[in-house]
């Protein structure tokens, strides 16, 4: 038995994108987080983890929708829908329930991101 615990906190998610520029907007534009960078890699603190869009290349897996799981705090879920599809964007079915309320989202790349609210 360990006595000390090795993980103590999630460092960074990132995603392999084909366009970069495309991906920045879906995220900074669109969900409003604050990525800065290059052509090849954006990032943003979320509340001490990073997040990141890193550029695909040849050698990486083909970006693919069922190999990430990462979900978004936001305030106002039914407002944040509203903010989705005012761009075009449908979310999936709301999952509602005693931990809080979540909708699955697709991103420019296909991958399926969740955008979760906390109960009150």
């Amino acid at each position: 038995m360990r006595p000390t615990q090795l993980v103590s906190r999630l460092n960074v998610v990132y995603l392999y994108v084909r366009d970069v520029a495309r991906s920045r907007a879906f995220y900074r534009d669109l969900l409003g987080i604050p990525l800065e960078g290059d052509e090849h890699w954006q990032q943003a603190d979320l509340g001490g983890t990073r997040f990141a869009l890193h550029e695909w290349h040849d050698g990486v897996d083909e970006p693919s929708s069922g190999t990430v799981h990462v979900s978004f705090e936001v305030a106002d879920l039914d407002d944040a829908m509203r903010v989705l599809r005012e761009a075009g964007v449908a979310p999936g079915e709301v999952m509602r329930d005693v931990w809080g309320a979540a909708v699955e989202v697709v991103d420019p790349d296909g991958y399926r991101v969740h955008l979760f609210q906390p109960p009150a």
